[in-house]
């Protein structure tokens, strides 16, 4: 009875009979990799339109260009794509960028295959970087990531990425 009880209430909350509560949560899972996707594809758009305000935005320090900033993105997988993305329009320069939330700060940084010769080194960028908001990280000299606890320092974090390339560069 206490079974039946619970599959009537799904049924009640799904809105539909006790016979057809399994389709209805097949369709209901379906919906939701829809819209998953969907979301995936605009979240990926915005991203886009974001890369194309922060390539405007890039400083020269020397005679590199720099991208150091904060962006609005919940996971690392996506911090990663548009490090990538930035590396690609910017064609020479180094890339961090930064997002914090739920306590936690996440950096990605990508430098491009002829400043890696020059000796800038990802890895050791998103380290020093990283230990500016409580964190560590590391990397390849292309990419690299790194994980912080104290997002209110994130700023810092990202401004220091200048510093750093300013004094590699001499």
């Amino acid at each position: 009875n206490e079974r039946v009880g619970i599959l009537a209430e799904s049924a009640k909350q799904l809105r539909t009979n006790i016979h057809n509560v399994p389709e209805r949560i097949e369709g209901l899972q379906r919906q939701i990799r829809e819209l998953e996707r969907e979301n995936e594809s605009l979240a990926a758009k915005v991203g886009n339109l974001a890369a194309r305000d922060l390539v405007d935005d890039a400083k020269k320090v020397g005679d590199v260009s720099v991208i150091a900033k904060k962006v609005d993105v919940h996971d690392m997988n996506r911090l990663r794509t548009m490090v990538d993305e930035l590396k690609g329009k910017l064609g020479s320069g180094i890339v961090v960028l930064g997002t914090a939330s739920d306590g936690k700060v996440n950096l990605a940084a990508g430098v491009t295959k002829d400043l890696t010769e020059k000796g800038y080194h990802a890895g050791k960028l998103i380290k020093e970087a990283a230990t500016r908001c409580g964190g560590g990280g590391g990397g390849r000299p292309d990419m690299a990531q790194a994980g912080g606890k104290n997002p209110e320092q994130l700023d810092e974090a990202l401004q220091s990425v200048f510093e750093w390339v300013k004094a590699v560069s001499e």
